[in-house]
């Protein structure tokens, strides 16, 4: 995952790998990396870097000022690297998963909207979420007597204590707090009927080729409709509503094949370039329904410290990230793409 500015997929590889600054594109000047100074500014830039990509021949490039740890866990390739404009960051896959810098802007907002619409979540699944920064929200309730999180890879969470404190502040070792390590659809294939009041899904993207695309499917949300008791509620990050708005649509179809309310949000994560999507699910009420006054006086009774709780999430922001811009509301409209095991959508890249 970390290199010089790569060649886009599909293109052919430049004789000399170049670096992109605003109004500049210069070669590499050392062997092997990319040193180049700004004119007028006498800054040097690292040669080592993060490219993303978003798109074909699309991507984000950021420079790596330290890297805590880069290898392979034997189920996907994993840095913990301290990003220029992000700060500390977990990329997986070549993908930034969370940064120091906005990670709760993502968090806040896959957990505690549905959270507080259940009337009283004590039982929470939490599949994913290895940086413990999900079972760092869901920890906040009141409510919550037990919150169980699967993730398939040990390594993650080791390496979360070791380097991202910040992100899980002890949530590990919470007495409420059980981990275990499955694949999440095999847990959830031996799991007990009417286990849990809510559960969430903070998942990797659903990438062609990957076993992720069977973590969106209409199979896998049967199961977790199975695992839920009367009045439960789900909650899946839905990938990017700008960059994929196809497979952000089909997710949302996809959970309202199985349960009867579903609301498609979003928020501005940067570390993800944009806009993210979530859809929450239920058969009884959907997030979407709570007006501002009545999240205030949840957020009040329900979280431990109210709202000097929370760094991101609020009444207001709890409006806004449910009001769709028109061309989000046409996408959703429009789209009747839907995901299953037989045919998973996916995000290309």
């Amino acid at each position: 995952a970390l290199a010089t500015v790569l060649p886009s997929p599909g293109k052919e590889t430049p004789r000399e790998p170049l670096v992109a600054l605003p109004g500049l594109w210069a070669p590499s000047s050392r062997r092997g990396g990319c040193i180049v100074s700004l004119a007028g500014e006498g800054l040097e830039l690292s040669w080592r870097w993060l490219v993303e990509w978003t798109g074909i021949g699309e991507g984000f490039a950021r420079c790596v000022k330290k890297v805590y740890y880069s290898g392979s866990t034997g189920h996907q390739e994993v840095d913990v690297v301290e990003l220029c404009g992000l700060g500390k960051a977990l990329v997986i896959d070549g993908k930034v998963q969370s940064s120091i810098s906005d990670e709760y802007w993502y968090h806040e907002a896959l957990v505690h909207p549905p959270l507080l619409v259940h009337e009283c979540p004590r039982r929470v699944l939490v599949i994913g979420g290895g940086e413990g920064a999900t079972l760092r929200e869901v920890l906040k309730h009141r409510c919550v007597e037990e919150a169980v999180m699967v993730d398939l890879d040990e390594t993650i969470v080791e390496l979360a204590e070791k380097y991202l404190e910040e992100w899980h502040q002890g949530s590990f070792h919470d007495p409420r707090t059980k981990i275990i390590y499955s694949d999440g659809r095999k847990f959830l294939e031996r799991v007990e009927p009417g286990s849990f009041d809510a559960v969430i899904l903070d998942l990797v993207d659903p990438l062609k080729g990957t076993p992720a695309v069977y973590l969106y499917t209409v199979e896998f949300y049967r199961l977790v409709a199975r695992s839920l008791r009367p009045g439960g509620v789900v909650v899946t990050q839905a990938t990017s509503p700008t960059y994929t708005p196809r497979v952000f649509a089909a997710i949302r179809n996809t959970l309202a094949r199985v349960f009867s309310k579903t609301s498609a949000y979003t928020t501005f994560v940067r570390s993800y370039n944009g806009l993210w999507g979530f859809v929450a699910a239920s058969d009884k009420r959907s997030p979407g329904e709570m007006g501002a006054e009545e999240v205030r006086a949840r957020i009040a009774e329900r979280i431990r410290g109210g709202q000097g709780a929370l760094r991101f999430y609020s009444p207001e922001t709890h409006v806004w990230m449910f009001s769709l811009p028109l061309p989000l509301r046409k996408v959703l409209e429009e789209t009747g793409e839907y995901s299953s095991d037989e045919n998973p959508v996916y995000v290309p890249v």
